[in-house]
């Protein structure tokens, strides 16, 4: 029995282990300024709750993949996952339910080591990568600041308009790979 309830605490510690943790906001943006919509903590298992879909091939017909984690019945964000010979950026991007029009894109550059910068506004993060040969992949991302992800709910509006806006809290982990 001691036995048993040792295997059983070993077993249990394993999965609270994998288990990630991100926190979020979502706000809709209209004329009167954004209005919450929704916010929550999402704990999650990469190797369970990342949604994983084939992107389009790379420049010498590499594979790459966007990744993807649903927060809740609306809002999912997800990154474009891709081999270099090192990592110099990636792309995190916001999906909506029931938008087939939609889009977000928000790009983040290489600072030093294994910190990067959003592009476009604030937001640090720090990246672990999986290596396959020479290359690295996109592992996860820790957020070392609040990082907004902006989102269109229609790309047949004006340039520059934002529909949505994702929060990712200050040390949230998108774990894209177990």
């Amino acid at each position: 029995m001691k036995t048993a309830l040792i295997a059983l605490a070993a077993a249990m510690s394993c999965s609270v282990a994998a288990a990630e943790s991100l926190t979020w906001e979502t706000k809709s943006i209209g004329q009167g300024g954004p209005t919450p919509i929704g916010k929550g903590i999402k704990t999650y298992s990469p190797a369970k709750d990342i949604v994983v879909r084939d992107g389009p091939p790379e420049k010498g017909g590499e594979p790459s993949w966007v990744k993807s984690l649903v927060l809740d019945e609306n809002f999912a964000i997800g990154a474009s996952v891709h081999r270099e010979q090192p990592l110099t950026g990636f792309g995190l991007m916001v999906f909506r339910r029931g938008d087939r029009d939609g889009f977000s894109w928000e790009w983040f550059d290489k600072v030093s080591g294994f910190t990067f910068a959003k592009l476009q506004g604030n937001g640090r993060v720090v990246i672990q990568v999986k290596r396959q040969g020479e290359a690295e992949e996109l592992k996860s991302v820790e957020f070392l600041e609040d990082v907004t992800l902006r989102y269109l709910d229609d790309m047949s509006k004006p340039p520059g308009t934002v529909t949505h806006e994702v929060l990712i809290k200050k040390g949230s982990i998108l774990a894209l790979a177990p």
